[in-house]
């Protein structure tokens, strides 16, 4: 079978068909199942993780936010006091140490100033306070000018309770400014979001309006610029949002922040997003792998399929189309999977047992017809030899005598006689070449192996091929007939190969077995393209090869062709052992 004819048959095969329609489709549509899975319960899980945190971060800074309006409060209440509203001579810094008690939530200490923006007062008294003031310039003329209800600001110094926080109002008539430092701490922000319940390796802290941070669980963070740390335009801080963002460090934050209040502050929920989802993908994983236990199960299955279906499927096949050859028996034995396919096999033996009595039954006609017409070569050969070939031999030796009487002068009648009397030699030849075509007489004479090898040696001399006889097994006599079906088949194989291969080897062995003979002719010439099954040809005009599979089937055996273009030719029979048809099984 051709390579082209072989890729078609294999291509449409049940088994490519079962691959490209069922397995691939499968495998495609599960793997982009697992994908998208994967990818929607990330976004989901995403979409989850983020109103978790930004619902924490609004959560943490309306506390934070309530804590701080509870110290402005405080400071409200020194504005309300009634010598202070109606700007009466009073000592401010007896008043501030009257309303310690209410205000001890500013551990830093409370400051009144006047419209100037100059220190009145101050509880506790200490030197830090001109310093402070003196800091807090811009905050203080923003608050006077009216630019602001209340500015709240971090201070940078250092203080074993953390991080201080100025919180800066407006006063009243000759208190300008109303100023109290307090401690994150002590305000309890720092505790709101302490307890905040963040998710797993989950932190939340605070930015001020700068975007430094003033609280961390990390003290080594505090002081940081958050902004450029967390790589996100400081515009956006002013907007509650989350997302998944990129830090400076390459890393992937799962980021909520929302303002406090009108502070400019914000509080910041921050967690990596890999420990973030690596706990609930766990479930999404699951996913993939049902589908991928469905797809081992399905694999299994297709596996049993095979093994139960295509593969005894595909042995039939392969058995079946030796019966189109002649091979009867092929579809005899089981061949193994499903009950149905040994139905399947069953029905093939009895429809080849029908073809092969149908057959054997034209046996004896074809047989007839065959061995007619070697009756008639032997009747043409035997006449052709006694008759024509004797007279032609007595015109031969006719001429020579004549030649020997011409006259010595006479050269144009010597060399006439002398062409004539070589004409008539090659006719001979010619008949007597093709006396032995038609009667054998070397296997008459001599047996099967002599009469092949002068075949091999005639097309060795006539066409300058390399060939190579080669016999294998115990070389006995056959049955008469047999001997002459192979033989008959090998000389029609030598001379395909002769007129049409265009070769420079050839090969021809027999392999004697207890079984019969098998006979391989081998060529490597042009090729063409092998038949699939023996109808086909007397379709493509192989007759010489069609009666070759005849010869061996009148005989009980079988005949294969394979040839493909520009790879040579090879054909195979085998005969048994006792020349007569086998029996339909």
């Amino acid at each position: 079978m051709s390579g082209r004819i072989w890729q078609k048959r294999s291509w449409r095969g049940l088994r490519s068909q079962v691959l490209l329609w069922i397995v691939l489709p499968a495998g495609l549509l599960l793997l982009a199942y697992s994908l998208v899975s994967i990818y929607s319960h990330q976004q989901w899980m995403k979409m989850l993780v983020e109103e978790k945190d930004l619902a924490l971060a609004m959560v943490a800074a309306q506390r934070v936010e309530e804590r701080v309006a509870r110290c402005q409060a405080v400071l409200q209440s020194i504005r309300d006091n009634e010598a202070v509203r109606h700007g009466q001579p009073v000592d401010y810094s007896l008043l501030l140490q009257e309303l310690s008690p209410q205000l001890s939530v500013f551990d830093g200490g409370t400051a009144l100033l006047d419209t100037r923006g100059e220190l009145l007062a101050a509880y506790p008294e200490t030197a830090d306070w001109i310093s402070r003031v003196q800091a807090l310039q811009p905050q203080l003329r923003e608050v006077l000018a009216g630019e602001a209800s209340s500015v709240m600001t971090a201070l940078e110094e250092p203080s074993p309770t953390g991080p201080l926080v100025a919180l800066i109002a407006p006063g009243v008539s000759r208190v300008g400014v109303l100023l109290g430092v307090f401690s994150l701490e002590s305000c309890g922000i720092t505790q709101v979001l302490a307890d905040l319940p963040v998710s797993g390796e989950g932190i939340a802290y605070l930015i001020d309006s700068y975007g430094k941070i003033v609280y961390h669980p990390d003290p080594s963070w505090l002081g940081r610029n958050a902004v450029d740390l967390l790589g996100i335009e400081a515009s956006q801080m002013e907007q509650a949002a989350a997302g998944v963002y990129h830090d400076a460090t390459g890393r992937d934050l799962m980021l909520a922040h929302t303002p406090v209040g009108q502070r400019g502050w914000s509080v910041v929920v921050e967690g990596p997003w890999g420990s973030l989802l690596a706990p609930t993908m766990r479930y999404s994983f699951l996913a993939p792998m049902v589908v991928l236990l469905v797809a081992l199960i399905a694999f299994l299955a297709i596996y049993l399929v095979a093994r139960q279906v295509l593969q005894p499927l595909e042995e039939l096949g392969r058995r079946a189309s030796k019966i189109a050859w002649g091979d009867f028996s092929a579809v005899g034995e089981p061949v193994g999977g499903i009950a149905e396919i040994d139905d399947l096999r069953l029905t093939l033996s009895q429809m080849a047992h029908r073809i092969h009595t149908y057959q054997s039954a034209m046996h004896n006609y074809v047989a007839a017809v065959t061995q007619g017409q070697e009756d008639e070569r032997l009747r043409i050969g035997h006449e052709l030899h006694d008759d024509t070939v004797q007279s032609l031999v007595v015109l031969s030796q006719d001429l020579e005598r004549l030649h020997r009487r011409l006259p010595p002068g006479a050269e144009d009648l010597h060399e006439m006689v002398t062409e004539l009397r070589e004409s008539t030699n090659s006719v001979i030849t010619a008949l007597r070449r093709h006396i032995g075509d038609l009667r054998p007489v070397y296997l008459e004479d001599l047996g099967l192996i002599p009469a092949l090898e002068k075949l091999v040696d005639d097309l060795a001399v006539s066409q300058d091929i390399g060939t190579e006889f080669k016999v294998t097994g115990m070389a006995d006599r056959l049955p008469a007939n047999t001997e002459l079906a192979v033989f008959r088949i090998v000389q029609e194989a030598l001379k395909n190969v002769a007129q049409h291969a265009r070769a420079s080897q050839v090969e021809v062995r027999l392999e004697f077995g207890s079984d019969g003979i098998t006979a391989f002719v081998e060529d490597d010439g042009v090729g063409f393209v092998g038949p699939e099954t023996p109808s086909e040809l007397t379709e493509l005009g192989h007759f010489g090869l069609m009666g070759m599979q005849e010869r061996a089937m009148l005989v009980g055996g079988w005949l294969s062709i394979g040839s493909e273009p520009g790879k040579g030719t090879r054909i195979v029979f085998h005969v048994p052992a006792g020349g007569n048809p086998r029996s339909a099984d």
